[in-house]
């Protein structure tokens, strides 16, 4: 898992850095094919980029995914309610786990949603809040474990769910 994260990392920088190189219209174009073809040799074509969706496989054939703008359609994102007050930046999806990040999210929304995961995700709990930053992380019987972050500040919600070992 940990070989895909680091494809992961290496497809995002040389994409950004070769994108920042290009103008608009048919350079900007031009600068992204080259940077697919860039990311995909350097990942030795283990890469799948399409739109803003980047999917790596691991040499055992496990996938990640990072990107797009929408609620991740998996088993492990489907094992928390979808919080429908917030923009979606950025998601990162494997077989064991799925981050969720968003922006734009208000605090009073996101405190009922939160009730919902703690009475979900009661084990293991653990809760912390201090100058507008909130954590809870908490795990069911399912060996499914959730973990909330948000800043007041920044309006900014990250979730991460996880399928731990047994």
């Amino acid at each position: 898992m940990k070989k895909v994260f680091v494809y992961l990392l290496v497809c995002i920088c040389l994409s950004a850095s070769i994108l920042a190189l290009g103008g608009c219209g048919i350079k900007e174009k031009a600068a992204k094919a080259v940077s697919e073809k860039i990311v995909e040799k350097a990942l030795d074509d283990k890469v799948d980029i399409n739109g803003d969706t980047v999917t790596v496989k691991g040499d055992n054939g496990e996938e990640a995914t990072i990107g797009g703008g929408k609620w991740p359609d998996s088993e492990l994102a489907r094992k928390i309610p979808e919080f429908k007050k917030g923009n979606i930046i950025s998601t990162m999806k494997a077989e064991d786990n799925v981050t969720i990040s968003m922006e734009k999210v208000k605090a009073e929304d996101v405190r009922p949603y939160l009730e919902e995961i703690k009475k979900a995700y009661p084990e293991d709990s653990y809760e912390s809040e201090a100058d507008g930053v909130f954590m809870y992380s908490g795990s069911c019987k399912d060996n499914i474990s959730v973990a909330m972050h948000y800043v007041s500040g920044e309006g900014a919600l990250i979730i991460t769910v996880t399928k731990t070992a047994q």
